[in-house]
């Protein structure tokens, strides 16, 4: 077998690349000229990059450099010819012309993608969380609000007296229940977010004035019963590191290493954007029902709350949606947790 095929020469330790014409001779020797030099290579001792569809292969020679070639059909015929090492690679050509390994593989990556989605993900987020130093919390809850701050909210229109008397109202009920979280509430204007309240990573609870307006103070210590439980359980936190894990991990896929560094400047919208999963959502129901408990709170004022504010963003209580249908999507049918809180 004497045959040759055209390839890219890359010298050890250099950037430069020469196209070469290589000759494989009937001993098994590789030899080109390149760069006013003469090579000469044993092919049993080259290194062969697998096949994979028409993606170039290389060809690694010790100490001297390496080829590159889309000639895959020759790199095949020359590793059967001469027993190489590299003929394990074989069966990669035969694999892609097999329907049914490939329709079982796609199941498999979707189902393990799935399940890291689902499972993975979140659980690595709960572990890592507990570890974020609460500097990091800060910044992201000040950050977060800021950029709310400036398209969402605006300066709250309610008096001072009220603010007063609510926050009154939430330490004399939840004071004692909160060692160890920097809680804080606030209040703003929204004619974006209507009647609604969330939390921040640095413990901030936000409540609009739409919502205030449309609840009793019962009401409203349920609804910030359910935030402190999102605090309590670092969701904000939790739910950063689990959308970042999985944008990181889409650019890596992707081969987009370099928009990695998006994800640090684009965080703060992320989490101004950013809607908790159902499971998040039960988590945080089943702290608001404990802390209620503690507090002697009748724990029927947050279904009431809910109805509330369904009716408020035009809603039904299974779900079916109007105006709130993308915000529901991610939680927990809304007559399900009523039912769960009468």
């Amino acid at each position: 077998m004497t045959q040759t095929f055209s390839a890219h020469f890359y010298p050890e330790g250099f950037a430069d690349s020469q196209t070469v014409t290589v000759l494989l001779d009937a001993s098994g020797w590789l030899s080109f000229q390149a760069f006013d030099k003469k090579y000469r290579c044993p092919f049993n001792q080259v290194t062969v990059s697998d096949r994979l569809g028409r993606s170039p292969r290389f060809l690694t020679l010790p100490e001297l450099g390496r080829l590159e070639t889309r000639d895959n059909d020759f790199v095949d015929r020359a590793l059967r010819h001469f027993g190489h090492q590299g003929k394990r690679t074989l069966w990669l050509p035969k694999l892609e012309r097999a329907p049914l390994w490939i329709l079982g593989l796609l199941i498999v990556v979707v189902v393990t993608g799935w399940a890291t989605y689902r499972h993975g993900i979140p659980a690595m987020a709960r572990v890592t969380a507990p570890l974020v130093p609460d500097k990091i919390r800060e910044l992201a809850g000040k950050e977060a609000l800021d950029w709310m701050e400036r398209g969402w909210l605006t300066p709250s229109q309610l008096s001072e007296e009220r603010q007063q008397a609510l926050r009154g109202a939430f330490d004399r009920h939840f004071g004692d229940q909160l060692t160890g979280l920097n809680v804080r509430v606030l209040f703003y204007n929204s004619d974006a977010f209507g009647a609604n309240a969330f939390a921040l990573p640095d413990g901030t609870l936000v409540f609009t004035d739409q919502f205030v307006a449309l609840v009793n103070e019962a009401e409203f210590l349920a609804v910030a019963a359910h935030e402190v439980g999102h605090v309590r359980h670092d969701h904000g936190i939790r739910g950063i590191i689990s959308s970042s894990a999985l944008v990181a991990a889409t650019l890596l896929i992707t081969g987009d290493s370099e928009a990695l560094s998006e994800i640090i400047v684009t965080a703060p919208y992320a989490l101004a954007q950013l809607s908790y999963s159902r499971d998040m959502e039960r988590e945080a129901d089943t702290a608001a029902m404990e802390l209620m408990q503690a507090a002697g709170l009748d724990r029927q004022a947050f279904a009431s709350a809910l109805r509330k504010m369904v009716d408020s963003h035009g809603v039904s209580e299974d779900g079916a949606s109007r105006a709130w249908e993308e915000y529901l999507s991610s939680h927990p049918a809304t007559d399900e947790r009523i039912k769960r809180f009468e």
